[in-house]
Order: C-alpha cells, then structure tokens, then sequence
C-alpha cells in the first residue's frame, strides 16, 4: 500500500478543467473503451517514466499543468496535459447514478481550511482523503534553496498557501493571528528560483510594507521577521492592544 500527496488547489485546477471541458474532448482509459463504458469528468493518476502524477481526462485546451505526488516529480519540466502513461487510474468528478460528485467535495475542503490531498493505493481501490498541513506540498520543480526559504517561512509560524500557475507561483503567507505581518513570495514557474518577496507590517495607525528582490534579499527578510505574537482567534480590538498584552502570556 502506497499513499502519495498532492497539493490540493492543483488537484482542483485540474479537476475544474476537466468539469467544464466539453463532452466530446473527455477520453476514455484503455480499459474503459474496452469495457464499452460512458466517459465522464475524471482524473487520472498516471504512473509513467516521469513520476507519479494526476491530471484531467480532457483534451480541451489550456489545461492546467499536471500535479506530481510530493516526492515523485522528475527533476526537469513536465509536459502539462499528457494523455497516456504506462499505468492509469480513472477517479471519476461526478457520478451521474449516484449523483456523488468529488468536484463539489474537494471544493468544499478547501474551503474548509484543507490544503492536501493524500491518495492511497492498494491492489483493489483507490482512497482519496484531504487534510491541512501546517507546511504544504509545494509544487514541483523548486530548487533547494527555494524549498529552504519555504522552511524558513514555516519556522516563523507563518500559514502558507501556493497559488501556481504556469509563469509563476505565489507563495502566500500569513501570520497566525490577525493582527502579525502577512505577504507573499513570487518563484519562477520554470526556474524553480525565488524572484521578490513583499511583506506588510500592520500598525495602529498604517501599514509598512518591505520588499525584497532575489533569494538571498529574501531570506534575509525573512530572517529578521519575528514570530508573531498574535495568537490564532485573538480578540484584541486593535494591533497596539495585542502586541502590549504579549508580554503578559
């Protein structure tokens, strides 16, 4: 038994494409033609010579890129969209008998708060799950300095969210209360390389903002942020309230 993650906001990307996607662009598996079965909106977790990975079952243009399991992307660019693949499995968006509709529940996850997708495989099933993660999967194709700003972010207990895209990635961060510093990281899509970092400081009476352009400014600006003191839920009515209680914890 395998359990492979994947960062839950490409998983819908994909799954979203593959939803909207007109009925004559969606392809059937190999065994799906040979069973004679209706083809409807589904992922596939394809295991091939590149990775382990999931895309949509669509033809239709611009699709979003593929999502790899944490730990089993390969080194270089992938080719976003592939059809194929030596081993496939179909996960199927919406089930027209049952009116089950994975779409609807994953979108409802992440709404929640999840930001993973784990994915278990046996002999005979699949069993998909979604959860938060304090530090996210992170999409692939980052360089190890990158993945140790990422780290580094994670230690001044700040939440991280990816939004990817095909140019570039944020990575968006926030402290833990409402009243600590929040910002975001921009890293090269193909580079893999942090490009700048922007972080905003609130005050009673402004906000400071701080940038930073390369990998080596950013981590230095993340270096000399300090942890928050600004608990979760904090009901401080102002940022000088929260930070005079701090001492006092």
């Amino acid at each position: 038994m395998t359990t492979l993650k994947f960062a839950l906001n490409e998983v819908i990307d994909i799954a979203t494409h593959s939803m909207l996607a007109p009925r004559h662009t969606l392809r059937p598996t190999y065994d799906q033609r040979q069973n004679g079965e209706d083809t409807h909106a589904a992922l596939w977790c394809v295991r091939d010579n590149s990775g382990t990975y999931l895309t949509g079952n669509t033809t239709h243009k611009n699709a979003p890129r593929d999502t790899y399991a944490e730990g089993n992307a390969p080194s270089g660019d992938d080719a976003s969209g592939t059809l194929g693949g030596d081993d496939i499995d179909a996960i199927p968006l919406h089930d027209p008998a049952t009116g089950e509709c994975l779409h609807s529940d994953l979108l409802r996850a992440q709404r929640d708060g999840h930001n993973t997708m784990t994915l278990t495989l046996n002999d005979t099933a699949l069993e998909l799950r979604t959860h938060h993660a304090d530090i996210p999967v992170a999409p692939h194709g980052l360089t190890a300095y990158t993945r140790s700003i990422v780290s580094l972010a994670a230690s001044k207990e700040l939440r991280l969210t990816w939004q990817t895209g095909k140019a570039k990635h944020l990575l968006h961060l926030a402290a833990r209360g409402p009243h600590g510093a929040t910002g975001h990281i921009v890293i090269g899509t193909r580079s893999g390389k942090v490009l700048r970092a922007t972080l905003a400081y609130p005050s009673e009476h402004d906000v400071t903002h701080k940038t930073a352009e390369g990998t080596n400014d950013v981590r230095a600006l993340l270096t000399n942020l300090p942890p928050s003191p600004c608990p979760p839920h904090c009901t401080a009515t102002d940022v000088d309230a929260c930070f005079n209680r701090a001492p006092q914890k």
